[in-house]
């Protein structure tokens, strides 16, 4: 069943910020959308360095150092140099699988954009390149609205990945986008090809 299409979503670019704050304000925005007052409004932002637990995270792998949070998947790391994507939107349509194919798809956007060939994940998940992943993706979805989104490793540090199994996976399969492109990739320039990316996401 279709739903109305969100209207022209405004992009707020938050800079570097911690979780928590950026949790709130997705929450906030959710309920605004599910009030009628809003149609929604699309987040990026640079953690400063956290470790979140989605819903499928084993309970052997939570610590106190591992914040629990509702969207799905397991354990991931965010951080400087790391660009997260939080849509805080009405699904396009009621069908929670095809909206992770567009977070891909919209994730493989963003590489096309540096020259990098990406392929999605087999189950909804991320995205890859050269069989390295690039791309994290964990949603929850309200009253058919999505909150969380997806995370694209820009130019980061990968070593805090070592300290967990990112969404159940080896350590070692974490890239960036610019040690796949063989240069530095700025955040800048990142954030600059979101907006015609989206298309791969809303159209």
């Amino acid at each position: 069943m279709s739903l109305d299409r969100p209207k022209a979503p405004e992009i707020e670019d938050l800079g570097r910020m911690p979780f928590d704050p950026v949790h709130a304000q997705m929450l906030e925005i959710c309920e605004s959308i599910r009030l009628g007052y809003s149609d929604g409004k699309i987040l990026l932002v640079e953690h400063e360095p956290v470790f979140t637990a989605g819903r499928a995270t084993p309970q052997a792998e939570l610590s106190e150092k591992i914040l629990p949070i509702e969207r799905g998947g397991q354990i991931t790391y965010h951080g400087p140099g790391q660009l997260v994507v939080y849509p805080i939107l009405r699904l396009p349509i009621r069908d929670v699988r095809a909206w992770l194919r567009r977070l891909e798809s919209f994730g493989v956007a963003i590489c096309a954009n540096f020259g990098l060939t990406a392929l999605p994940s087999q189950d909804g998940t991320g995205v890859f390149v050269a069989n390295k992943k690039v791309a994290s993706i964990g949603v929850a979805i309200r009253h058919w609205i999505n909150i969380h989104g997806i995370a694209i490793n820009i130019d980061m540090d990968l070593t805090p990945f070592q300290e967990i199994r990112p969404c159940g996976l080896a350590p070692d399969i974490m890239s960036n986008l610019s040690s796949q492109a063989g240069r530095s990739i700025s955040m800048a320039a990142a954030k600059a090809a979101v907006p015609e990316a989206l298309t791969s996401l809303l159209a």
